[in-house]
């Protein structure tokens, strides 16, 4: 995958449109270890780009001589996981210095620096996540996202630094009180030295009833190479406004904490990251900030899974939720779109080598060792995650003596788009939560 190690190319383009000359562009001789590339950019004839080689990625200019130049060696990511082609995150201006993310502890920075000379300076403070980053004469444009308000078109003048929203950024609810997020770190549950974090937002409104301390709905990511910012996200609101706290981790695997954090995912899937899930639920439990009896856990794609394996290799949780996640990899892998035909080769290590991890990391055939309450959600038209892969896990489930929750609908794909849907969705999630609490 781009985000476990891609090279770099350069081509002139020939009278008829077409690359020619094409070469690679040699890594730096001094890079300790294999490099992910992504974003470069021209400005004039000099080239940037974003690479990880010295375990984040950062921003690098290459000489005419194809040598490696750092613009900036902070400790910290400057881009996310290449999902999509075309993110930005770094953008210079003609003459007023450059832009770039950061991302620190899950949360995105805008940093912009006029000369390399100059100290940086950091912009746009109230948002947490800025994506899309384009020049536009002498200002750029991006899409910021905040903790408290819908995504917003941002300007950012290069002669002023000052900062204008164009677009977005309302605070749909009104004066509804909304939770805010509360970052939170631990130590991971191994011995690389890594830590995990996340962002618990504590319910709104509780009641204490019989105990001092509030359920808890746990939410793994998807990805599962993505990473949760504390952006606004109206599900883990509404929860929150149903009296359960909600905790979002960042758990090892996700991007922006470097390579090494990002790499160690490799062929550790079902296993750091259900580890990583109950080592932060048991911190905030032993807080006070969660329930011991009620801790509930859930994703969505890639998250289903690691809820799923979660019940399957745990019993600290009460009850999980699969929304459209992957309950049989190897089916998965059989199916899957050519972008990601050897990602799970990589995160559950070669079919053909290692069968007997599949088999131990699939949910279906370890479906008997699931003796807690399961939800399910899913898309009648879901072609990544067919909807047969979840019908055969509830039925696996069901001739274990359990009863789950299996709630299909006919008109969604992978990920839930109509609001009737969703509603549906969090109000039943809701009441299955308060069977167990």
């Amino acid at each position: 995958m781009p985000w476990v190690a891609s090279a770099l190319w350069l081509a002139s383009i020939g009278g008829d449109g077409l690359p020619v000359d094409a070469r690679l562009v040699p890594m730096s001789p001094l890079a300790s270890r294999t490099g992910c590339v992504q974003q470069p950019v021209f400005i004039g004839e000099t080239l940037y780009v974003l690479s990880d080689h010295e375990g984040w990625w950062q921003p690098w200019q290459l000489t005419e001589k194809s040598e490696w130049r750092c613009l900036d060696d902070t400790r910290a990511d400057q881009a996310s996981a290449p999902w999509q082609l075309g993110e930005s995150h770094h953008v210079a201006f003609s003459d007023r210095g450059w832009l770039r993310v950061r991302y620190c502890e899950g949360i995105g920075q805008l940093w912009w620096q006029v000369d390399a000379d100059a100290a940086p300076v950091r912009l746009a403070e109230q948002y947490v996540d800025f994506r899309c980053l384009r020049v536009q004469g002498v200002r750029a444009v991006c899409i910021a996202r905040a903790a408290d308000r819908l995504d917003s078109v941002l300007s950012i003048d290069s002669e002023t630094g000052q900062i204008r929203c164009l677009a977005g950024g309302e605070q749909p609810f009104g004066k509804v009180v909304l939770s805010p997020p509360e970052p939170f770190r631990i130590p991971a549950a191994g011995q690389d030295g890594s830590s995990v974090s996340g962002f618990y937002y504590a319910p709104v409104h509780f009641s204490s009833g019989q105990t001092d301390s509030p359920p808890l709905v746990m939410i793994a990511h998807g990805g599962p190479t993505s990473m949760v910012c504390p952006v606004l996200n109206p599900q883990v609101q509404f929860l929150c406004h149903q009296g359960f706290a909600v905790a979002e981790v960042n758990y090892r695997g996700s991007s922006g904490f470097g390579r090494d954090f990002r790499m160690a995912r490799a062929g550790q899937w079902g296993l750091l990251d259900v580890r990583d899930m109950e080592s932060a639920a048991r911190s905030l439990v032993s807080s006070g900030k969660a329930s011991r009896q009620s801790v509930f856990i859930q994703g969505r794609s890639s998250g289903g899974y690691t809820a799923l394996m979660a019940l399957v290799s745990s019993d600290y949780f009460t009850a999980g939720v699969s929304q459209f996640g992957v309950s049989d990899p190897e089916r998965l892998r059989q199916m899957t779109h050519r972008f990601e035909s050897g990602y799970l080769d990589w995160l559950l290590g070669p079919l053909d080598r290692v069968p007997h991890q599949w088999e131990q990391r699939s949910p279906l055939a370890q479906a008997r060792r699931i003796r807690r309450p399961m939800a399910f959600f899913q898309g009648g038209q879901d072609s990544v995650v067919v909807p047969e892969q979840t019908r055969s896990m509830a039925e696996a489930i069901r001739a274990n003596g359990q009863q789950p929750l299996v709630r299909i609908y006919p008109d969604e794909g992978h990920g839930f788009r109509k609001a009737g849907n969703q509603a549906d969705m969090l109000s039943t999630l809701a009441d299955f939560y308060r069977q167990y609490d």
